[in-house]
């Protein structure tokens, strides 16, 4: 399982998710959403409801930013939209609850036992006999270990997302019958309870088909749950998914599920028109737009976003780390924030750290301690680097200016204001920022391609356990460390954290290992932000939920529905 969901947040469109102590589904949009000091202060809105409360049938439809090409999960190039597509037919073995804790998902495993063996961790898990995939296969033991191989970052055929957890894995084994897996680790780990919330089908079990069978295919026949894919039309822009006959559990409430991809300009309208059932407004030209509607619920909640500029330091100007240094201590994150929130009614301590949240146990501002925004500073550095300001005010060094280009994803006036307002920073220390519009469609491929020098982007984490997943953002080699400035000697080290047997030990060496990283300068975290979505009344399980469910997903899909 991966912690983070890759999604267009910082300077891009946003998806995302919320935590801790229910909340309803009424939340004035006037109350203050502060960021959290502890668990207590998190908020969720999400109309959490029982199966019993729901109506059966009926129809949803909500807004997507993209529908990408890679729609495998797993897959190093799949983002948090694949994420989302994904969760609606494929098997979801556990979910969490909002503040991160794991329920295994009865449906598919009768049984999950844990246990130390020999002074390594080992956990029992029972599949369901009726469990199968569409196709007719039997989900079984080799599900756990197909998963664990294309995923432990053995075999380097396989591209994925991450390797956390799956690496500590020592083997996994066919128990007493098909139907049980028995998976040991290589030690003790903490977060065995995080590993396997999904499994890979049989038919990508081999590293080619993992990598491109669900290239623009969703392959509806690979998938397993309460929903099956109805309709899927990328060039259309719509994923709908209907009631799977083969499906063994609770029958799911939703007559038809739609996903509809579109721009945020075209989001709110839709939404105004009834087209959509709801749309994310945590935007304040957004949530304008929608207060002073008749019929809906402004869900808020504070955010398990992490959203960032990432600096590519394979790039030619930006290969030198003083260079990057600078960059960074020229930038007034407070400012950034001020443009981001306005008109929200809410305000947060600036991140300091990408794998834990500043409500959360273990957390320490790594980020803060190391840069502070200071022009005059970043402009000495600049120079004793040896770039020097043109006549033009621009810095060069050896004929080639320090110009770098930005890409900015989707066409909202707050992406628009922050990027001019990071250009300015720029522009005051000598540096020239080209920025980029691009559709909200071209996010994986701006992303994937690292088409950038500087890209503001974010993940938004399903596992409360931050310092389990440290490799996704630190080893030299994850998919999602796109900025690739931490050296491969580093990785051992980062790998390190997750064999310590404590959560607190883990969290005290996950610290340290951050801040060694952050001196690469190559992430900057931005802000986390709140969490607001804008629904009809009567959506249930659906909003603001910090870890509920998982990839930045509510709960089971076949809990989203009407309330009666």
């Amino acid at each position: 399982m991966k912690k983070y969901a890759l999604s267009g947040v910082a300077f891009a469109a946003v998806a995302s998710l919320v935590l801790s102590a229910c909340g309803g589904g009424d939340d004035s949009d006037e109350k203050n959403t502060r960021g959290a000091k502890s668990e207590k202060d998190v908020l969720t809105s999400y109309n959490p409801q029982p199966a019993s409360n729901l109506k059966q049938g009926g129809k949803m439809t909500l807004p997507i930013v993209e529908i990408p090409d890679q729609l495998n999960p797993m897959q190093g190039n799949g983002s948090l939209y694949t994420s989302k597509i994904a969760w609606f037919y494929q098997p979801q073995l556990s979910y969490n609850d909002p503040k991160g804790k794991v329920t295994f998902n009865k449906d598919y495993l009768t049984s999950v036992k844990q246990k130390t063996v020999d002074g390594n961790t080992q956990v029992t898990y029972d599949f369901n006999p009726k469990a199968k995939w569409n196709d007719g296969q039997a989900i079984d033991w080799t599900a756990i270990r197909d998963t664990w191989k294309a995923n432990s970052g053995k075999d380097k055929k396989y591209v994925v997302s991450s390797t956390d957890g799956y690496q500590n894995i020592k083997s996994v084994t066919k128990g007493e019958n098909a139907k049980q897996a028995i998976v040991t680790y290589d030690g003790p780990y903490v977060w065995w309870d995080y590993i396997f919330n999904t499994v890979i089908n049989p038919h990508i079990a081999k590293p080619d088909a993992f990598n491109k069978a669900y290239v623009s295919k969703p392959h509806a026949e690979w998938g397993a749950g309460p929903y099956t894919i109805d309709k899927f039309d990328a060039k259309g822009g719509t994923v709908s998914y209907k009631p799977n006959p083969k499906w063994w559990g609770a029958k799911p409430h939703l007559d038809k599920f739609t996903f509809v991809q579109m721009e945020e300009s075209a989001e709110i309208n839709a939404f105004k028109n009834g087209q959509t059932d709801g749309a994310e407004v945590q935007r304040a030209e957004k949530l304008a737009q929608v207060k002073s509607m008749k019929g809906i619920d402004i869900r808020r909640g504070t955010s398990a976003e992490t959203n960032l500029l990432v600096f590519n330091s394979t790039s030619p100007q930006l290969k030198d780390v003083a260079v990057r240094k600078a960059l960074m201590e020229g930038i007034d994150r407070a400012q950034l924030a001020k443009v981001t929130f306005q008109g929200l009614n809410y305000t947060e301590t600036l991140p300091g750290s990408t794998n834990l949240y500043p409500f959360q146990k273990g957390y320490q501002d790594n980020f803060g301690k190391l840069v502070k925004f200071n022009a005059a500073k970043a402009k000495k550095e600049l120079d004793a680097a040896g770039w020097k300001p043109g006549s033009d005010g621009i810095r060069a060094k050896g004929g080639k200016k320090l110009s770098l280009n930005f890409p900015t994803i989707g066409d909202s006036a707050e992406v628009k204001a922050r990027a001019g307002a990071l250009a300015q920073m720029m522009k005051n220390i000598g540096v020239k920022l080209n920025i980029q519009a691009r559709p909200s469609s071209d996010f994986n491929k701006v992303f994937t391609t690292r088409a950038f020098d500087i890209f503001g982007m974010g993940f938004i984490s399903s596992s409360a356990n931050g310092m389990g997943f440290i490799c996704q953002m630190y080893c030299s080699n994850s998919s999602l460390n796109v900025s690739r400035s931490t050296p491969k000697s580093f990785d051992t080290e980062v790998k390190a954290v997750t064999k310590l047997p404590t959560e607190q030990e883990q969290i005290d060496a996950g610290n340290k290992v951050e801040a060694k990283a952050m001196k690469t300068y190559g992430i900057m975290p931005l802000h986390n932000g709140p969490s607001i979505w804008a629904v009809k009344k009567g959506v249930a399980n659906y909003g603001p939920a910090q870890f509920y469910g998982n990839y930045g997903l509510i709960g089971p899909p076949e809990l989203i529905g009407w309330q009666k």
